[in-house]
């Protein structure tokens, strides 16, 4: 049975998160009676501003409510209300949050909490917690997020407030789907609506039994009849907003399910859940427009032109994609505009319309450009959504550039668009690493770059692009124009062949990674041979794309030699990523930092005192050795001094997830964070880290391509011009014999590139360490000369 891509679960639980903010806040503050105040009215103009920024919100203009609920909180302030302070805190909470400004929200919900402790109001503080609970989940703060709701939902049956108990169990579910935990959200979404229906609650417990539908989607008829409790739950709630949103968001999940081999549950399966999805859509359309919510009708739109779409009706699709466009106007949405571009780009494409095509997968790029500086953009406890949804624009752009550039019969504007192609490519990479890293390391990096005629005149640059039909072959030559190959070999066919031979390479007692090797070479480097020997170049570096980045390209092999053989190789995750300037080697200073005891259950790596002292005996340097090497000393040491070369010989690992990225240092784990705060100082300096080495690191297999990330992209991260890491960790004397040969070539004159080979070769020519499993995981990444 076919499942749902990672990319549509993200996209829901993202909506969720935000949702509940509106839903559950609202629900939850309104869910017991507000004491009696004595008498006291409110300041003037206070209850004009609080139902004012009521309404902004139901019609979903965040941006006017949280004025209006400031506006409110300052007239509280000024009288020293606290009744009508903790009312426009918890409105201004509501907007913070809808806005992606989730410290503020914090704030104002702490400040909310503290008026309720002042009334001495147990129900108020109760409600304030919830949210407060839910703005942790929003701010990825899993374990905090927990324990706060799991408290709320606590006080809430302890005060028999129901309404605010089925809050705190929807973000508890939202907390556990976040965690591929379906089965766990599922039971607790159910109770939360439940709870919600009993209290009267309708509006929480669409949301609470919409979220079932999503939680139990890999069981179609729990999760339509979840949605038809979703349903009926909605039928008496006014259209607002929240009711506006949550109709919209059946209707996609519907979509989905159409989608899938989960339709398939008898006859017509796929029609009746279009059918269903559509009437879902159309009323969610109706609900924003009665709440004059233009956000919500032009997506309601906008999915109504994909469900078309979906059925093979390009011309209706284009009409309602049409209609989506003009009515989105001026609408600040660059998260879902992207998307109906890049929805309209498609159907132009289909009617053959190309150049439409591309214009309109421009500017869906070009949106997603704008999203870089959007807060909250990405944010989530559980992996990234953009192989689901960003990557495929990059993509469809790449084909339909690349396509054109090998129709154009002129020569002036193939190169026009291949050019064109090759900074999507780049621009591509760079979202990438920025989606993965979450912070402005790769902007800070791009600005150092320079063009590759003016630096290196013996390299060439290979962008190896997967596409669904075919392997584009893009190569950059100094003193020769860009050219094209394409190979008639689907991305599918690359991923299937590439984690083969990643998985063969690290086992020394076969050779089956040879015919994997031989069949990549055929289909990545073959086509390529006449361009690289006319070009008289010596070293390739390669731009991975995809699983790519899981495998050494050194160790591809034409049938009678190694790629390394040949040619000096090297990696980068961008060249637009890269500042090449070859390393100072008469004024370079080096921290060499190593563990060879078991530490932390990893075992001894009795070869790191060897290396380090060879590496010491040859550049010289400090040494932090075993209990010598502890994290706040490391910090102190590139605090204190401008190292041109840092090598630090230890476990380290990289993972999809760059939570789960780290080195051990003698005093525990030193997390991905942690160490690009550290190494990564060098980023604001005149003087550049020159080398990062990381020996006896491993990137994990079974993450995909984005286990590649961390490794790859660690010079960009680390500001280093260059790393050199390893795929797999290699315990043995060989370790240590490469990396004193590559220093050795370095500090005598070789390029990094060039040492690197090298060491390879030398490995090569000892029988013992022939197989590729002792030399081929060494990946020289960033600059290469």
């Amino acid at each position: 049975m076919k499942r749902f891509r990672a990319g549509h679960a993200q996209s829901w639980l993202q909506w969720v998160v935000a949702l509940v903010a509106l839903c559950g806040l609202a629900c939850a503050s309104n869910s017991f009676p507000v004491p009696n105040s004595g008498g006291a009215r409110h300041p003037t103009g206070f209850e004009q501003f609080h139902s004012q920024g009521e309404a902004a919100l139901a019609r979903g203009d965040f941006e006017t409510g949280l004025g209006l609920f400031r506006e409110a909180n300052r007239l509280a302030s000024d009288s020293n209300d606290p009744v009508a302070r903790y009312s426009a805190l918890m409105g201004q909470a509501r907007a913070e949050r809808a806005l992606g400004e989730y410290s503020a929200a914090q704030d104002s919900l702490v400040e909310a909490i503290r008026q309720a402790e002042s009334l001495k109001d147990p129900s108020r503080r109760a409600a304030a917690k919830v949210a407060l609970g839910g703005i942790e989940l929003a701010r990825g703060q899993g374990p905090a997020a927990e324990a706060t709701l799991a408290a709320g939902a606590a006080s809430a049956a302890d005060l028999g407030l129901p309404g605010l108990e089925a809050a705190a169990l929807n973000d508890l579910g939202n907390l556990h789907l976040l965690r591929a935990e379906p089965e766990k959200a599922a039971g607790l979404y159910r109770a939360a609506g439940e709870l919600a229906q009993a209290a009267g609650n309708r509006g929480l417990a669409g949301l609470a039994w919409a979220n079932a539908a999503r939680a139990e989607v890999a069981e179609p008829q729990r999760a339509l009849e979840a949605v038809g409790r979703a349903e009926e739950a909605l039928v008496e709630v006014p259209d607002s907003h929240d009711r506006a949103a949550l109709l919209l968001n059946l209707g996609l999940l519907l979509r989905e399910m159409a989608a899938t081999e989960l339709a398939a549950q008898g006859p017509n399966g796929v029609e009746a859940l279009r059918a269903r999805s559509a009437g879902l859509l159309a009323s969610a359309r109706l609900a924003a427009e009665a709440a004059q919510d233009t956000r919500i009708e032009a997506h309601a739109l906008a999915a109504l032109g994909g469900l078309e779409e979906d059925a093979g009706r390009i011309d209706a699709a284009r009409a309602l994609t049409r209609r989506a466009l003009m009515s989105a106007g001026d609408l600040d949405a660059p998260e879902l505009l992207y998307r109906w571009q890049a929805q309209w780009g498609r159907l132009l494409a289909a009617a053959g319309d190309r150049p439409g095509a591309i214009a309109a997968y421009e500017r869906a790029a070009a949106l997603i450009q704008l999203l870089r500086d959007r807060p909250g953009w990405g944010a989530s406890l559980a992996g990234s959504s953009f192989d689901g949804q960003v990557a495929p624009v990059y993509r469809a752009l790449l084909d339909l550039l690349l396509f054109e550039a090998a129709e154009s019969p002129n020569p002036g504007e193939s190169q026009g668009f291949l050019l064109k192609a090759r900074a999507v490519m780049e621009e591509f990479k760079a979202a990438e690493l920025r989606d993965f890293f979450r912070d402005d390391c790769v902007d800070a990096q791009r600005a150092r770059t320079r063009g590759l005629g003016s630096v290196s005149p013996d390299a060439a640059i290979v962008y190896p692009i997967l596409l669904p039909g075919r392997t584009a072959l893009l190569i950059s030559a100094p003193g020769r124009p860009l050219e094209l190959v394409s190979v008639p070999i689907r991305r599918q066919v690359i991923e299937t062949e590439v984690y083969a031979l990643r998985e063969q390479l690290e086992r020394p007692a076969t050779r089956r990674y040879l015919v994997h090797a031989q069949r990549l070479y055929d289909w990545l480097i073959r086509p390529l041979e006449a361009t690289i020997e006319a070009s008289g170049v010596s070293t390739l570096v390669f731009v991975p794309d995809g699983p790519l980045l899981t495998i050494p390209f050194a160790s591809l092999h034409d049938g009678d030699r190694f790629l390394v053989e040949e040619y000096a190789v090297a990696t980068t995750p961008g060249f637009d990523l890269v500042d090449p300037v070859a390393i100072d080697r008469d004024d370079v200073e080096a921290l060499l930092a190593g563990i060879s005891q078991s530490v932390d259950g990893a075992p001894p790596l009795p070869n790191v005192v060897q290396e380090l002292q060879a590496v010491e005996s040859l550049i010289g340097g400090q040494v932090m050795l075993d209990d010598a090497f502890v994290r706040s000393d490391l910090r102190d040491s590139l605090e204190s001094k401008n190292f041109g070369i840092v090598h630090i010989a230890t476990h380290a690992r990289f993972s999809a997830r760059p939570e789960d990225t780290y080195l051990l240092a003698w005093d525990g784990r030193l997390g991905l964070d942690e160490l690009s705060q550290d190494v990564g100082l060098f980023r604001f300096r005149d003087v550049p880290l020159e080398l990062l080495t990381l020996s006896a690191c491993e990137t994990a297999r079974g993450g995909g391509q984005r286990a590649g990330l961390g490794l790859s992209g660690m010079a960009v991260r680390a500001g280093a011009r260059s790393v050199l890491g390893s795929l797999w960790s290699v315990n043995d004397p060989a370790a240590t014999a490469l990396i004193e040969t590559f220093y050795t070539r370095l500090m005598a004159g070789d390029s990094r590139a060039q040492a690197l080979r090298a060491a390879q070769r030398g490995l090569m020519a000892d029988f013992r360490y022939r197989h590729p499993a002792y030399w081929a995981p060494y990946l020289l990444i960033g600059t290469w000369l």
